[in-house]
């Protein structure tokens, strides 16, 4: 049994509302020393590491004190349009992967940390180089270094499902064994959940999404693949869920049997009482590896003082000891080589990298995948 930090969800939701401090302007502002962080990937469980490790350890380890904040992706896209030179509001950006490709695609310049920034940040030179050469289909030109790899998997209540289905098709296939137990999280959500649910099962059944959008758009392939999503979807738990605590409550309910979402967060989840704990999960044939994958980004505008202290915060972050330890208490897969040196019992809970990224895709169409989060729900029987 992995060894969690076992905290109630009492001090999990205080800790995360702690910390939500909104768009405070800090900048140039702050003290030498003193990093504000804006963060907008974390969910609860990862708000709280923040809180009990991540921020004291960096204290301790770098001397860098942390002002962090939780914030929204498209908010502080808007925000960084109006920074000027040396007034950065927030010196680091730990961000969700679609939120780094649009704000790439929209112009907004970054600190080319990969690989220009070696020699500061000799740790980049664990990450896996593919994440940071591309984003959600976008080429990044050095803005992110990846801290961890999203893994979704098949999330179970065993205690309703004895023998998962091991592929989409089977999935489909015994939808009518889960009618009205299938639960998913709105595509137009802030969380990722719903978007990879539907990426994954449009690439289950045959959509190439390697293919220009115009061309994926005209393609038997995509309106087939809709086609049997739609009906996949009137054996949905109702009403959709618009986030992800919504589900979980469908899940404590018994509502909902059986979704496709993220691993770490539902197995954490389990273990703080807010899934059944019975709830396991297991890897279908088309496994979404980077839904709501997390990158470092530092903007082009913070000042040479702020960069110094980002980039001694990042080599921390991206360091073995770090990324092993978020691996072995929060079922994060590292975005560096870590897992490899992790201790067997990890892989008790969870599957090996290696063996997830077997059966893994990325979620590299940008248009697809905006096209998803705008119209999906317009495939969802009623």
């Amino acid at each position: 049994m992995i060894g969690h930090q076992r905290l109630s969800r009492r001090a999990v939701m205080g800790s995360a509302a702690g910390l939500a401090l909104g768009a405070v302007p800090f900048g140039p502002a702050l003290a030498a020393g003193t990093l504000a962080i804006v963060d907008t990937v974390s969910g609860p469980n990862f708000q709280a590491f923040w809180s009990t490790y991540l921020i004291p350890k960096i204290r301790k380890d770098t001397g860098v004190e942390i002002k962090y904040t939780v914030g929204s992706g498209p908010t502080l896209q808007l925000q960084m349009q109006t920074w000027r030179d040396g007034g950065a509001g927030f010196p680091l950006l730990f961000i969700k992967d679609l939120d780094l490709a649009n704000m790439v695609s929209a112009g907004l310049h970054f600190d080319p940390l990969y690989p220009d920034r070696v020699k500061e940040i000799p740790n980049q030179r664990l990450v896996v180089k593919e994440y940071d050469e591309n984003d959600n289909g976008v080429a990044l030109h050095g803005a992110g270094l990846l801290f961890w790899r999203s893994q979704f998997g098949l999330i179970t209540n065993s205690a309703f499902v004895k023998s998962p289905p091991k592929t989409w098709a089977e999935f489909f296939d015994r939808r009518a064994e889960f009618k009205g137990h299938i639960g998913m999280v709105r595509p137009d959500a802030g969380s990722g959940g719903g978007r990879a649910f539907i990426y994954a099962f449009l690439a289950g059944n045959g959509v190439d999404f390697s293919k220009p959008f115009a061309e994926l758009q005209d393609s038997a392939a995509w309106k087939t693949a809709w086609s049997r999503f739609t009906e996949f979807s009137r054996s949905f738990a109702q009403p959709v869920a618009p986030e992800p605590p919504v589900m979980f409550h469908q899940f404590q309910t018994e509502q909902v049997w059986i979704t496709s979402y993220a691993q770490d967060y539902s197995l954490w989840s389990a273990e703080q009482g807010q899934l059944p704990p019975t709830t396991r999960s297991t890897p279908l044939d088309v496994n979404i590896i980077g839904a709501s994958n997390s990158y470092l980004a530092v903007p082009a505008v913070d000042t040479p003082e702020q960069k110094a202290d980002a980039y001694k915060v990042i080599d921390l972050m991206l360091s073995d000891e770090v990324q092993l330890h978020m691996l072995e208490t929060m079922y994060e897969y590292p975005g560096t080589d870590a897992w490899q040196k992790a201790p067997a019992t990890v892989w008790d809970k969870i599957a090996r990298v290696d063996v997830a990224q077997a059966r893994g895709i990325n979620m590299t169409n940008l248009d697809a995948i905006t096209f998803i989060q705008k119209h999906g729900m317009d495939y969802i029987a009623s």
